[in-house]
Order: structure tokens, then C-alpha cells, then sequence
């Protein structure tokens, strides 16, 4: 059994107020990939309840960390439009979908108040899902050394310690293509960020498992179902390239050569930009 503990967790009540439990911890049985309990504070959760905190979690204080170090992992300069075109480009695309989805994305909730996809809570003036995101990027990255011990558990874990590895070494050999970049940054804004879009819409194969009834969280499963149908998929109609596969690049064809080895599936919807 696995414990995954969340202290100073972030998450909005049924009245659209923003609020903070101490911890929020889950226990998953590693061999047969269930749920065996979860407790937030002193509240017993069941699977229903624990999915809708942790999918908020994801779409609002996690996922927000690798956008917010994804700007220290591009450089829009005009120097680098002959030098390494594709790159500028990655990096264009990725500060302007970060502006979308940290600047403009809020202004989306009175269309979707209007429609009936949400409560007119979400419109308070205190903005609760704007706090959730302000409190994800606060808390920052905690140490997690020990998630190598989930290698063995995890097929994505011991894709992403793997193919890390593969990243550095491979932008060691490129660096002068990257001239301003933070590697760490790159590998966070590029492969994590794509595969956790990738998770989220494989992992939730059903908006409607979310349930918007539910007395103490369905607030936040309001939320999350609009998110899931309209912001994790791929865009279709991108008039740009956007994986590491099929890219051209020496850098991004390294790396997805030798990650397709440890698991093509993962490997094949690595992106070089945030473009969803």
C-alpha cells in the first residue's frame, strides 16, 4: 500500500469559497491499482469524493507548476530565427498559451455561467479558482526524491525517470542550440506538461464519472468536466508541428528515438511546446 500525501491542500466548497485543508492523503494498493481509502483532515472520503479533489488538484494547483517553469524553459529572441527556428517557435507558442491559461482563462466563467455549465459562484469577485492556481504556484515543487521507489509500480514513473536522464544528456550535446534555457525547465514545460495532458485524458475517460451532485465537492466537478472536454485534448487544426516525433530536429529526434525504446506510447505524444 501507497500513501500520497498533500499538505496545505487547495480546494473550493459548495459555497465557491476558497479553502485549504492540512493534508489531503490517499492510499493506493500498488498491486491491483485500486483505491483503498482517503482522508481529507478529519473527513473519511469515498472513491467519488477523492476523484473529483484529485482532478481539481490537477487542473488547478499542480499542473499550473509546470506552465509557471515552463517560461524559464524557452527564448522567443529574433536571434534564434535563424539559428534554431523550430525552437523560437516551440517557445512563441508556449509563452502565448501560458497567457491564455493563467491571464484569460477566468474570463471564460460568465459564458459558462450563462450556459449552465457552472454556478454563478465561480464569478465571485474573490475569483476561487484564480486562488487555487495563486496557491498551487506559492507552495512551489516539494522534494520528491522518492518517487524512484514507484518505478517498479508505475509505468509512466519509470517512463519519466528514464527518459529525464535522456533529456539532460542529449541537451548537454545541443546546448548551443539553447542559448538562455534552463534544461530543467524545458523538460518540465515540454515532456511532463504534454504527458500530463495525456494522463488526464486517458485516465478520465468519461466527463460524467465527476459528479456535479455531490454535497461538499460538486462545485469543483462542474469545473472539472468543462476542463476535461474542452482543455485537455489534443487542438486539432495546429498549423505548426508540435512533437518531438516527426520534428527534424536533432535535439527532439534524439531524444524521441531512445524514449520510444521505453514505451512508444508515451514517447509519441511528447510535445515540444504547451499548445493545450
Amino acid at each position: 500500500i501507497a500513501g500520497f500525501f498533500f499538505a496545505n491542500f487547495p480546494y473550493v466548497d459548495n459555497e465557491c469559497n476558497f479553502q485549504v485543508a492540512d493534508l489531503f492523503a490517499v492510499d493506493i494498493d500498488l498491486d491491483t491499482k485500486r483505491f483503498v481509502k482517503a482522508k481529507m483532515d478529519d473527513i473519511n472520503l469515498n472513491a467519488k469524493e477523492t476523484m473529483i479533489l484529485l482532478w481539481f488538484n490537477t487542473i488547478a494547483a499542480q499542473h499550473v507548476k509546470l506552465h509557471a517553469m515552463a517560461n524559464w524553459g524557452v527564448n522567443v529572441d529574433e536571434a534564434l530565427a535563424d539559428v534554431n527556428p523550430f525552437f523560437r517557435q516551440s517557445s512563441v507558442v508556449t509563452v502565448l498559451y501560458n497567457f491564455f491559461g493563467y491571464t484569460s482563462f477566468n474570463g471564460f466563467f460568465k459564458t459558462w455561467v450563462d450556459e449552465g455549465l457552472t454556478s454563478p459562484g465561480w464569478l465571485k469577485p474573490e475569483r476561487p479558482f484564480v486562488q487555487a492556481l495563486k496557491h498551487g504556484i506559492k507552495e512551489n515543487v516539494w522534494q520528491h526524491a522518492q518517487i524512484v521507489d514507484l518505478t517498479k509500480h508505475s509505468e509512466f514513473v519509470n517512463f519519466i525517470v528514464q527518459v529525464r536522464a535522456i533529456f539532460f544528456a542529449e541537451f548537454q550535446k545541443h546546448k548551443d542550440l539553447f542559448p538562455g534555457t534552463d534544461g530543467e525547465a524545458m523538460f518540465v514545460g515540454t515532456i511532463l506538461h504534454s504527458l500530463d495532458h495525456s494522463l488526464m485524458d486517458w485516465n478520465l475517460k468519461d466527463p460524467m464519472w465527476l459528479d456535479v451532485d455531490d454535497p461538499r465537492f460538486g462545485k469543483m466537478a462542474e469545473l472539472g468536466r468543462v476542463v476535461k472536454v474542452g482543455f485537455v485534448s489534443d487542438i486539432p487544426g495546429l498549423y505548426c508541428h508540435k512533437r518531438y516525433k516527426g520534428s527534424g530536429h536533432p535535439f527532439y529526434e534524439a531524444v524521441y528515438r531512445k524514449a520510444a525504446k521505453i514505451n512508444k506510447k508515451f514517447a509519441d505524444v511528447m510535445d515540444t511546446c504547451i499548445v493545450k
